[in-house]
């Protein structure tokens, strides 16, 4: 299921993922650009922050947008996978300010996640 139109121009998105090590929930607030059936998300250090380490082990969020959520299923780019680049452009688009250029060192660096979204939930 797509993230509905109105939402897309929002910022942030909040992800929750549960810690690998405690259990925990552990939220987010990251950048997002739409994908088929749900969002891209971008660690630009290269998947070393706690909510991609947690998909990596437990490929299950919750992605909420400006009070809409959604349970998602997350699987990862490989570096030559061409969706990779077409997400980071869309992240330069979405977020880089005029002037600024950040595709190269992300497509050097960044780990891109794919959260396909699977189940609504109730606000």
């Amino acid at each position: 299921m797509d993230v509905p139109a109105e939402l897309l121009d929002e910022h942030y998105c909040l992800l929750s993922t549960q810690g690998r090590v405690t259990a925990r929930r552990h939220t987010a607030e990251l950048w997002f650009v739409p994908a088929e059936g749900g969002v891209y998300l971008m660690s630009g250090s290269g998947g070393l922050t706690q909510w991609c380490l947690n998909l990596q082990h437990e490929e299950q969020g919750v992605l909420r947008i400006d009070g809409q959520g959604w349970l998602g299923r997350a699987s990862f780019l490989p570096p030559d996978d061409p969706r990779r680049e077409e997400a980071l452009r869309a992240f330069h688009d979405k977020y880089d300010p005029p002037g600024k250029d950040r595709v190269e060192p992300w497509m050097r660096n960044a780990t891109v996640a794919t959260l396909v979204l699977t189940r609504k939930l109730e606000p």
